[in-house]
């Protein structure tokens, strides 16, 4: 349901103040106004993000389910077998203890690579889970994913002796998690050693190493947001000694630079296998300075340094609650936009005060 004008000013209002700080009194405000507006999915996403902002976590994972009504098409199907034909199967919310149970990928690649880490919590509670993730990771995920059955998204099978499902994303507020055990152990992926030796090769060992990448996919809602112009790094770019490699793929690839920049040539990740090439690379690097996009959170699930550049304003919810340093990944920086603005080139200048003063994240 569409907010109204009276209720889109107040959003705007609310908002303005968690922006501001104010996380906890948005918060409350858009308690009340969920009273006055029952089921306004913009009242519920406003609300999931100023309890993500204030740490409220547990009550910010239960509104983040709002996710599902602004994009149904989004919400993975489960059924069971009914007496008059397939019935939904309810969502697991952490109840006791499946013997098996069905874990659903969902959103972009970037999620999919973040929260696969949660996947051995379930193996490790003596639970059988099957995991339905996009297939262009599945080699990727493999140091997750051992001990549990991986199946393909996009192909629609059955599972026996299922008895509980639940959306990927849904796995720390399930699994009873604090914001002190998201982190987990890091890093939770790995590069094969042929693979990261080939790539040193590539790259070399001279000079400051830096891998970047400045766009998101355009189709994604949140994208006008959260990419920059390929332009925008020349303040990284003018730093003494430093050498620049694209990690970009697909859209935005063609962006010519101002500046030198080295390609790593067509063949990086040219297979039905995504990210194992760019993952070697980063492992080969010396950092990596990219937008909110699937590399970022690769460097951090590998445990490498990297800065992120995020607008000043609108941020994705995750990182909603970090000064500097988001629960997620130790290896990571936010590098915000300034005074709210999308002013790409200036977060780049101040990355590039950072790594001129070698003010930067260790890996780990």
């Amino acid at each position: 349901m569409a907010a109204t004008p009276d209720l889109a000013a107040l959003l705007s209002l609310i908002e303005e103040a968690r922006f501001r700080g104010q996380a906890l009194e948005a918060a409350a405000a858009l308690r009340s106004l969920s009273t006055m507006a029952p089921g306004d999915a913009a009242v519920r996403a406003a609300l999931a993000r100023a309890l993500f902002q204030a740490g409220l976590w547990n009550e910010a994972w239960d509104a983040y389910e709002v996710r599902f009504d602004l994009l149904p098409s989004a919400f993975p199907r489960v059924t069971r077998p009914g007496p008059d034909g397939p019935l939904p199967m309810p969502i697991w919310r952490g109840d006791g203890r499946p013997e098996a149970i069905l874990v659903m990928g969902e959103q972009g690649l970037g999620d999919t690579i973040q929260f696969a880490r949660y996947l051995p919590l379930l193996v490790a509670r003596g639970i059988r889970v099957h995991a339905v993730l996009d297939p262009r990771l599945h080699r990727l995920l493999a140091p997750v994913t051992e001990g549990l059955d991986l199946r393909s998204s996009g192909t629609p099978g059955t599972v026996a002796g299922v008895t509980a499902w639940l959306p990927l994303l849904n796995l720390p507020r399930a699994l009873g998690l604090t914001p002190q055990q998201y982190r987990g152990r890091v890093p939770y992926l790995a590069v094969d050693r042929e693979r990261r030796a080939r790539m040193r090769a590539r790259i070399g060992e001279h000079g400051l190493r830096i891998g970047i990448v400045w766009q998101g996919n355009p189709a994604a809602p949140v994208d006008a947001n959260r990419s920059a112009p390929l332009a925008a790094f020349a303040p990284i770019a003018a730093i003494p000694g430093v050498r620049l490699f694209a990690l970009q793929k697909g859209p935005g690839e063609d962006q010519q630079a101002p500046f030198p920049l080295d390609r790593l040539g067509p063949e990086l990740d040219g297979g039905p296998d995504w990210f194992l090439d760019t993952a070697a690379a980063i492992e080969a690097l010396d950092l990596v300075v990219t937008v909110d996009t699937a590399v970022l959170h690769l460097a951090g699930a590998l445990g490498r340094p990297v800065l992120m550049l995020t607008h000043g304003r609108h941020m994705d919810w995750r990182w909603l609650n970090a000064a500097d340093v988001p629960v997620w990944y130790p290896s990571m920086r936010l590098v915000r936009c300034p005074d709210g603005t999308a002013d790409w080139q200036a977060a780049a200048g101040r990355a590039a005060l950072l790594i001129r003063t070698g003010n930067l994240p260790p890996a780990v």
